[in-house]
């Protein structure tokens, strides 16, 4: 654990032993709708919108990848709580690039 100089507050780390899951940054499709009156010309252009999502990867299970993108700790360090997460059909999983922490 680390120091901060002005507020003396001890910052824990990851223990990877607690919580062995890897980084990943995810490009994926998702659906794309509008509530807009537009020609059908202009409607059979349209296209899924392609998203990034970053976040450790803590499922891969029943064709689905579910990712957090943060974590809270217990007072003695330990990892807590996971939060602002997303579940991504496996089907919608463009590319995933692993990113060193």
């Amino acid at each position: 654990m680390k120091k901060l100089l002005k507020t003396k507050i001890v910052l824990p780390d990851i223990d990877t032993d607690d919580f062995p899951y890897k980084f990943y940054k995810c490009w994926w499709s998702d659906i794309c709708s509008s509530p807009n009156w537009e020609s059908i010309n202009q409607l059979k252009k349209s296209k899924p919108a392609v998203c990034i999502t970053m976040g450790w990867l803590i499922n891969t299970s029943n064709n689905k990848f579910v990712f957090i993108g943060d974590i809270n700790f217990n007072d003695d360090g330990t990892i807590n709580e996971g939060g602002n997460s997303t579940v991504i059909p496996k089907s919608n999983i463009l590319k995933l690039k692993e990113i060193k922490l």
